[in-house]
């Protein structure tokens, strides 16, 4: 059984009080745990900006600068 009480993720206030349970459990981490998170979340804001890089430089090379700029709007 889990520590806390679930609540139904299909409501706003169930998503809620789902975030503010990861939140408690984010800040409570051990040492360990937080150097683990904080790569994992560094590696995931990489791997955005590399596919949005990545977008830009397909619409520039097959579009042109003028759909890369309406496309960056």
């Amino acid at each position: 059984m889990s520590p806390y009480k679930q609540y139904n993720p299909n409501t706003k206030y169930g998503r809620k009080k789902a975030r503010e349970q990861a939140e408690y459990n984010i800040q409570h981490y051990t040492p360990e745990e937080k150097e683990t998170y904080n790569k994992i979340n560094c590696g995931c804001q990489i791997a955005l900006l590399v596919i949005f890089l990545l977008i830009c430089f397909l619409i520039l090379i097959i579009s042109g600068p003028d759909a890369l700029k309406h496309w960056l709007k």
